[in-house]
């Protein structure tokens, strides 16, 4: 492989998220307000009374029992909140009873505090408010003060502006104006002197006298529905919709929806504090605090492996998604048994390994040495030589994901599943050979070279198939040549398979020395033009189907670390460059830093940070639905495939439903039935190859 020029890269901003219901004794969960006080303490409004946040749980304040519908923190710190016709300081002090429900506090640049009921405009004076003017027409929704007492407020079917020496209201209106045609619902006005509006169709930028600004003009805009807007004093600008929140950091926007970042979709109140580095987000169905913690990749990195060690590890070393029953609690539910354990454990025997590699730290050999032996444990326990079993548990173990019809094989405390995959040799012997040439000892490296050679016999022996104990063809063990170039069943997989099984047989020569490996070698190559189909690999799906992507650019490790011949290279790096193109628009960190590693071209090795940097620290499965956002591109090709429409090109890492890389990242959604921890070898395998590889740097 090609050491390119290392790409370094400074610490970042991430977003993590902490959930709280009325089990931390918030009065509802129905949240209608927000605000953080002067100490910097954070308070909730709901329909059933208020409380402030502390110490890791809600203090229920006893000034306010019913529903506070508003709160707002002035610049002397003074947290005003308002429950009904009554508003007074978070103290008690200078409480007042209104004609009638309040619905907004605002201030403008100069400090004049004002506020609006359903009836009227109050100003602050000598400690009160007074009534100020009257508010004809609709109820208000929302108001804001801003610039040199300049007072809008959003009226559903109008702005109203209150203008003159003698306050009078003028009235601004799609009919009377330029105004696009749309209920208004929200305002928020900025030291430049215009004023975002949101409504049932977006925001609109307003400069307050005949221009508007649309999402036509700007794409950045949302077109949501909006409910609220926020401008924090860190210059973010967050727009509250019925379907998530949109943050507005600098050039960056950011949606964060429900499930995964959201306890719902309809955002009811925001807050951000002084420093802009917390913001509360409340909901229908309680609330959420995201804290943005600055990082280095590294310590990502280690983040991951935490809790991939803590919450990730079964039994004797596998490593595998957990089923988390609380997902405020990952040490909740279990740790599932999976048929693809062999993979899961290849992945991070790699990422340990490289780790190993790029630093020396002793723990990660340590890990990597314990998942070795681990995978050791599914040749062992078979008792036929070159068959693995795809997993491995304790009798009455009731962990396994998958159906229960599915044949066992007794092994004594032990037992073990069958009718292994072509994806589970991929993960022994990618897993394996990295482990090999990084961090194995000579005895490691003579029992790895057994037990792949094993399997390469035993692949021979059975016409280029796994043959399971019961004396069956495995499904989906499959590389003969009958099959991979004539049998139209396996067209699928004519390259795949191929450089599958080119990569197995020059890794067991390249181990080996035996030449009997590198004759079946050069004739698969010669009489079954296996190095062609490895030239067209990929065949196009829409971008449906991802596991083949994973296990070809898995098996290219191997197969291009040992192969030096040019012309045999050429072949296989050609097929990997039309499939990393056809891929590219994935910004797949793990494709990215492989095509980098093997061929030394940089294969935007800046998308694929931008990826890591975008994955949320806790890789759950949660509900998402992006299809719920209309400004979303869709792609109808997959229906081709007998697949749903999906995305045109995939969101965020922060956006999207959280998968594996063999699993669809075009999808606009997912509804799991559970909460699923993966394991964190989808950030650790690409991260620690790009920095063994002098890809990436700190």
């Amino acid at each position: 492989m090609i050491l390119l020029a290392t790409l370094k890269y400074n610490a970042f901003k991430q977003d993590m998220r902490t959930r709280y219901d009325c089990s931390d004794r918030l009065p509802s969960c129905n949240i209608l307000s927000a605000a953080f006080d002067k100490y910097g303490k954070a308070w909730l409004g709901t329909d059933k009374g208020a409380a402030c946040f502390e110490n890791g749980s809600f203090v229920p304040s006893a000034l306010f029992d019913g529903v506070v519908q508003a709160m707002y923190t002035d610049r002397d710190g003074n947290l005003w909140v308002a429950s009904g016709c009554d508003v007074c300081t978070s103290d008690g002090e200078n409480r007042q009873t209104l004609d009638s429900n309040i619905v907004a506090i605002s201030q403008d640049h100069k400090g004049r505090l004002r506020l609006v009921t359903e009836k009227f405009l109050y100003k602050y004076e000598n400690g009160q408010f007074l009534q100020w003017y009257w508010l004809e027409g609709k109820t208000p929704l929302d108001m804001c003060a801003f610039a040199d007492g300049e007072i809008f407020v959003a009226a559903g079917d109008s702005i109203k502006t209150a203008l003159g020496k003698r306050l009078r209201w003028f009235n601004v209106t799609s009919e009377t104006s330029k105004l696009p045609e749309c209920r208004i619902q929200a305002v928020a006005g900025d030291k430049l002197g215009s004023v975002w509006v949101g409504t049932d169709k977006g925001i609109i930028v307003y400069d307050t006298r005949s221009h508007y600004v649309t999402k036509k003009d700007v794409k950045s805009l949302t077109s949501y529905n909006v409910k609220k807007i926020l401008f924090g004093a860190s210059g973010k600008r967050y727009v509250a919709t019925d379907i998530g929140l949109v943050i507005y950091d600098g050039a960056k926007r950011h949606f964060y929806g429900a499930e995964y970042w959201l306890p719902d979709n309809e955002v009811t109140a925001v807050a951000e504090s002084a420093d802009g580095n917390t913001v509360w987000v409340g909901t229908k169905k309680g609330a959420v605090c995201i804290k943005t913690v600055v990082m280095t990749l590294e310590e990502k990195a280690e983040f991951y492996q935490d809790y991939n060690e803590k919450y990730n590890v079964r039994d004797i070393g596998f490593i595998a998604q957990r089923v988390v029953t609380d997902d405020r609690d990952l040490s909740s539910g279990y740790v599932q048994i999976t048929d693809n354990d062999g993979l899961r454990l290849g992945a991070y025997i790699m990422a340990m390994a490289y780790k190993y590699g790029a630093t020396g730290d002793e723990e990660a050999l340590r890990l990597a040495r314990r998942s070795f032996h681990a995978m050791m444990r599914l040749f062992d326990i078979t008792a036929v030589p070159g068959l693995m079993a795809r997993c491995i548990r304790r009798k009455g173990d009731k962990a396994y994901c998958g159906s229960e019809n599915k044949k066992w094989y007794d092994a004594g405390e032990y037992e073990w599943l069958g009718d292994v995959s072509s994806d589970e040799v991929v993960g022994h012997f990618s897993g394996l050979s990295v482990y090999y040439d990084i961090c194995a000892d000579e005895a490691e490296k003579q029992t790895i070279c057994n037990a792949l050679c094993s399997v390469v016999d035993h692949i021979l022996e059975n016409d280029y198939r796994l043959r399971d104990v019961n004396g069956n063809y495995t499904r989906w063990g499959n590389w003969n040549p009958d099959d991979i170039n004539r049998n139209p069943d396996w067209s699928g997989e004519h390259g795949t398979n191929a450089l599958e099984m080119l990569s197995f047989l020059k890794t067991a020569y390249y181990m080996s020395g035996n030449e009997k490996y590198n004759v079946e070698y050069i004739r698969l190559i010669k009489e079954e033009h296996y190095a062609l189909n490895s030239m067209h690999c990929k065949e196009k799906d829409a971008h449906t189907c991802h596991i083949d992507d994973n296990l070809c650019f898995l098996t290219s490790i191997p197969l291009l670390s040992y192969e030096t011949d040019p012309n045999l290279r050429y072949a296989y790096l050609t097929g990997m460059r039309e499939h990393w193109e056809y891929e590219r628009i994935e910004r797949n960190p793990f494709l990215n830093i492989v095509y980098a590693a093997i061929t030394g071209e940089n294969a935007d090795i800046d998308k694929a940070v931008t990826s890591l940097k975008e994955m949320p620290l806790i890789y759950m499965k949660m509900k998402v639905l992006n299809s719920l956002r209309n400004d979303m591109v869709w792609d109808y090709s997959p229906l081709d495939f007998g697949e749903p429409p999906q995305l045109a090109e995939p969101l965020p890492y922060d956006e999207k439903p959280v998968v594996r890389y063999t699993r669809n990242h075009f999808l606009a959604d997912s509804t799991p039935s559970k909460f699923t921890l993966l394991e964190g070898a989808s950030y650790l395998l690409p991260y620690w190859m790009g920095r063994y590889y002098g890809i990436i740097g700190e």
